[in-house]
Formats: C-alpha cells, sequence, structure tokens
C-alpha cells in the first residue's frame, strides 16, 4: 500500500521541481538552431490532427465496445429464457464466442487507426522539419 502511495508522490514533487524551473535567457537555443514560425506551425497541425484522429478513434472503440455489451446482456438474458440447460449452455456459448470475436476486432481496429495515425505523425514531422531546414538553408544563402 504504500509503494502505491509512494509513486504518486513521487511525481507529484518531480511535477512541482519541474514547474518551478524556469528556462533562463542563456538556456535557449542559438538564433540558427531554432525552429521557424513556419515549422512550428507545422509540426502543431500535425500533432492536432494525429491527436483528432486517436480521439476519434478511441470515442469510436468506446461506443462500439459499449454497443457489444449491451448486445450480449440481451442475448444473455435470451438465453435463459430456453426451455433445457443444454440450450441454455448453448446459447451462451454462442453468445460469448461473439462478444469475443467482436471485442477482439474492435481492439484490432483501434490498434490499427493509432499506428496508422502514428505513422502518418512521424512521415508529416519529417516533412515539417525538413521544411525548417530548407528555411535555414534560405536564410544562410540570402545572407551571403
Amino acid at each position: 500500500m504504500k509503494k502505491l502511495l509512494a509513486l504518486p508522490v513521487i511525481w507529484l514533487v518531480l511535477g512541482m521541481i519541474a514547474i518551478a524551473t524556469q528556462i533562463k535567457a542563456d538556456d535557449l537555443l542559438p538564433t540558427g538552431q531554432q525552429y521557424s514560425s513556419t515549422v512550428i506551425a507545422c509540426i502543431k497541425d500535425t500533432i492536432d490532427k494525429k491527436d483528432t484522429v486517436l480521439i476519434s478513434a478511441a470515442t469510436a472503440y468506446q461506443n462500439w465496445y459499449i454497443t457489444a455489451l449491451i448486445a450480449r446482456k440481451t442475448a444473455i438474458l435470451i438465453a435463459w429464457d430456453k426451455p433445457t440447460k443444454k440450450e441454455i449452455k448453448s446459447a451462451l456459448s454462442t453468445v460469448s464466442k461473439t462478444y469475443d470475436t467482436t471485442i477482439k476486432a474492435l481492439k484490432k481496429t483501434l490498434k490499427t487507426s493509432q499506428k496508422r495515425a502514428q505513422s502518418t505523425y512521424k512521415t508529416t514531422i519529417k516533412t515539417c522539419k525538413s521544411t525548417g531546414l530548407w528555411d535555414l538553408i534560405e536564410s544562410t544563402n540570402s545572407e551571403d
């Protein structure tokens, strides 16, 4: 029990230290190593799109999960209306298999959506950052 309480306390202390620490002017990157406002806007847009897809996928998963639970509940109640033990057992088995198959498919769909969002994010972030490199190259060439 003490271990369970210790972790949140440690994280709280570390969080307070992080918040209390301020960035000094000396800690900033030199101008040539900072991202341009165009790159930062691209990165923020990419993060927004990725998280929107993840939220959408999680919401869909949750809604379909609830639908599966309701369907399972209804099917179980119907199964118990069967006249014989054999029919009840068979119906409950079918309900269980159907529910398990549905949940596996939902999890697979969620995982696929998450992987696709992460892959798109990584590709787009690279594009954003490479655009920033072109900004740096153009700014150094214009100075010559």
